[in-house]
Formats: C-alpha cells, structure tokens, sequence
C-alpha cells in the first residue's frame, strides 16, 4: 500500500487542469477578499452585514472553495469597495 504522501500526489495528479484553475481561482479570490477585511479592518461579520447575508454564507465563502458566481463577486465587490477581480484590457 502506497504512504499518504504518494496517495494524495497520485490523487491530486489525476485532477483535470480545469479543476486545478478553478481551485486556484476559487483560493486566489478568497485570499483577496481576507486581504482586504484586514486591510479595512473588517470582520467576516461586518461583511455579512454589509451584505444583508448570514455570517454562516460568509464564513462558507472564506473557508471553502465556493463556486462564486459574478452575482456573488459584484455583491463582495461593492461591499469592500474594492474590484476582486481586475480583467486584462
């Protein structure tokens, strides 16, 4: 039987690219949004309130890997007053 190590690096290869760029994405936009609480000195519950949620969906949106919608990034968007996203012209 294969250790862990090599269990979880032949399970992690045998994940599509796609999987892995949405995953990426998902932990990028997250770091963004936990840089810009701290930068503006926010908690996850001034956020949630800001945004009319329950601190449970946002807690959900910052540790785990949500599949975020442009609705949802728009909403986090102007609740931090900061773009999470910045598209290449």
């Amino acid at each position: 039987m294969k250790n862990k190590q090599e269990w979880f690096e032949s399970k992690v290869a045998a994940v599509s690219p796609e999987i892995m760029s949405e995953v990426q994405m998902s932990a990028d936009i997250i770091a963004r949004i936990d840089a810009i609480l701290k930068e503006k000195n926010m908690t996850q519950r001034d956020l949630a309130h800001k945004m009319g949620k329950s601190e449970a969906v946002v807690s959900r949106w910052i540790t785990g890997f949500p599949n975020f919608t442009l609705r949802s990034l728009s909403q986090l968007s102007v609740a931090l007053g900061e773009p999470l996203i910045k598209l290449a012209e």
